[in-house]
């Protein structure tokens, strides 16, 4: 009875050790530059820039705070979805705050997104 203990315990140690954890950012859709990536010719599309710093955001430079960009992306999303959304985000931002603002993005219907790392 006790070797079988032994290998159960033993069991149980190799799938810890084994065992791999998911990765939650994984499950995020986005849009990260390629190395071999080129502009592509013809009409430019609407672009709309939103940067992340440290506890606050920005909507083309302008600070405000979450509600108030929540309204300017939904009245913004009625002119087309197809519009590309630009996400900075500095290195000193909090990921929460990435995720904050992709998740307002993707509230209003968003789907072409680009994240975009800035130095400050």
């Amino acid at each position: 009875m006790s070797s079988m203990i032994d290998i159960v315990f033993l069991l149980l140690i190799y799938f810890i050790v084994t065992m791999e954890d998911e990765i939650p950012e994984a499950h995020l859709a986005i849009n990260l530059p390629s190395a071999g990536a080129r502009k592509q010719e013809g009409v430019a599309p609407r672009l709309l820039e939103v940067q992340v710093y440290k506890n606050e955001l920005r909507l083309r430079g302008k600070v405000l705070t979450y509600s108030e960009i929540d309204n300017f992306l939904e009245r913004f999303s009625h002119t087309g979805k197809d519009s590309t959304v630009m996400v900075q985000v500095s290195q000193r931002a909090r990921a929460q705050d990435l995720v904050t603002a992709l998740d307002l993005c993707r509230k209003h219907g968003y789907n072409n997104l680009n994240v975009l790392t800035i130095n400050d």
